[in-house]
């Protein structure tokens, strides 16, 4: 049997027990900007503060918050609207729900009211 075709013999086996890379694809961006935010997901936008002023709450358009409260860490997470629900979940991983009534946030007993209201575009145009 001549080498050339041993070669090829030995390539044939080793494709059936290591099957071929997979083909890999170019990154792809998607450049467009993204889908507008709903009328529910505006209406929320913004910093939030408890009634008692000991807690501060941030939500911004990417669907990101940030939370403060006095004399301890802050911590962040991601937000979620559906119509007047709002459900957070923070990175370390705690999970609540909110619902926005008569332009308050409320989470249980604690009632929140806006003091900032951001604008979006000028958020999506500054990079933020």
């Amino acid at each position: 049997m001549p080498f050339s075709q041993v070669i090829q013999s030995l390539g044939a086996i080793a494709s059936i027990i290591a099957p071929a890379k997979p083909v890999v694809r170019p990154l792809e961006i998607d450049l467009e900007l993204p889908e507008p935010l709903t009328k529910a997901e505006l209406a929320v936008l913004g910093r939030w503060i408890s009634e008692d002023g000991a807690i501060r709450l941030d939500l911004r358009p990417n669907g990101r918050f940030g939370k403060q409260r006095d004399q301890a860490p802050s911590h962040a997470g991601r937000y979620e609207v559906d119509a007047s629900l709002l459900y957070f979940e923070s990175d370390a991983g705690h999970v609540w729900s909110g619902e926005l009534r008569r332009g308050q946030l409320a989470f249980g007993e604690k009632r929140f009211r806006r003091t900032m209201q951001l604008d979006p575009t000028r958020l999506i145009q500054s990079g933020r």
